[in-house]
């Protein structure tokens, strides 16, 4: 087993995405680790894209080889026929993850399927993407001032949503709209001025304060889907994760970049494939969106993309792939591109990094267990 992991993750850094879930396919999933089945799921994915033939027959022989399988493998299939555009067969495993997990006394693992179910259903008939442009109707559209600042908030990021909330005030000055997890975020925000507060606890799985990572991916699709809304009712809108600190003003930024329909983070993380084709990706974390009809369009296409990846970072960068990147240029603020008609701006790593302890507008670092005092000793704000 372990020459066959090893085996795909070279092939995988090759982009030989179908000889990758190959060899993998050769292990028992329940004899494979997290990260080999995600490598699986992945490879599944990229080479549907390729060749969907040969991966419909050999995710038919991966499910054949496991017929005895844990409710929690079950998930893990129900997300790579997700991921091959199988949503039928998608339902079916969760159905089945559902029953059994029940059976067993697993009440995450049946909530989680429940859940993905519920989902799957409301995209299906509709009914969730017409809630969501019914709700983002009462926020009135401004076409002065500030953009939307979009963020999602689970209980175990209170404190850090303070302390990103008073940066966002001072520095972007903007409505909020808050994407509430668990009853923890939605009652902390009910009270907050000028925040319109979106109750989503139906699609999460939560087991003592610790996320279902199937339902993880879930945040990102429900994220796209509202900013897609609020972009088609005409809002500017700006995706800032809880880990995106606001330490200056952030609007001389957009509007110094005012022919660009999206405003991303320049970043060399995932999805790495993409980074190796374009030598570079876009960061999710922090994005601009004005209201465009190129930006329009490509957002109806990124929705679509997202629910079958189920990560927007993913789905986003393989679209500039497939689109292909044209006219890059470097100026003194920024790195500028168009994909399928859409201009995108990324700033300079001097103004939006990645770091805690550099970038003279946004710092998107990644938390290791800082508390909220060393947070603001890092970033240079002041201290209680």
């Amino acid at each position: 087993m372990r020459s066959g992991v090893a085996l795909s993750k070279l092939l995988a850094r090759m982009h030989l995405w179908y000889p990758a879930a190959v060899v993998l396919a050769q292990t028992p999933l329940r004899e494979l680790d997290r990260h080999s089945i995600g490598r699986l799921s992945y490879a599944l994915m990229l080479s549907h894209r390729i060749r969907p033939g040969s991966v419909h027959a050999l995710f038919r022989r991966i499910v054949e080889d496991n017929g005895e399988r844990s409710p929690e493998l079950t998930l893990e299939l129900a997300e790579m026929a997700t991921r091959i555009e199988e949503p039928t067969l998608a339902d079916d495993f969760l159905e089945d993850a559902e029953k059994n997990a029940t059976a067993a006394g697993n009440v995450f693992v049946a909530d989680t399927a429940h859940k993905l179910r519920a989902l799957s259903d409301t995209l299906r008939d509709g009914s969730l993407q017409a809630h969501i442009r019914d709700e983002v109707q009462s926020i009135a559209a401004s076409s002065n001032g500030p953009p939307i600042v979009l963020v999602p908030l689970s209980g175990g990021y209170l404190s850090l949503f303070e302390l990103w909330m008073q940066q966002v005030r001072k520095h972007i000055g903007s409505r909020v709209v808050v994407l509430a997890m668990d009853d923890a975020a939605l009652h902390a925000t009910e009270t907050y001025e000028d925040t319109h507060v979106v109750d989503c606890r139906r699609f999460f799985a939560w087991n003592e304060g610790k996320l279902h990572p199937k339902t993880r991916g879930v945040l990102w699709l429900v994220r796209a889907l509202y900013l897609r809304a609020l972009i088609a009712a005409g809002h500017s809108v700006m995706v800032l994760d809880l880990d995106a600190i606001p330490v200056g003003d952030v609007l001389p930024l957009l509007a110094s970049l005012p022919d660009a329909d999206v405003i991303a983070q320049l970043d060399h993380s995932i999805p790495m494939d993409v980074d190796r084709a374009l030598g570079f990706v876009l960061c999710c974390g922090f994005m601009l969106w004005r209201p465009t009809v190129a930006a329009q369009t490509l957002l109806d296409r990124f929705a679509a993309a997202t629910q079958v990846e189920r990560d927007d970072q993913l789905a986003l960068n393989h679209l500039l792939v497939a689109d292909g990147v044209v006219e890059k240029t470097n100026g003194a603020n920024a790195m500028r591109f168009g994909s399928a008609g859409v201009q995108f701006a990324c700033p300079d790593p001097s103004l939006v990094s990645r770091t805690l302890h550099t970038g003279s507008v946004v710092r998107h670092f990644h938390q290791q267990g800082q508390s909220i005092e060393q947070l603001r000793k890092a970033l240079g704000l002041p201290t209680s």
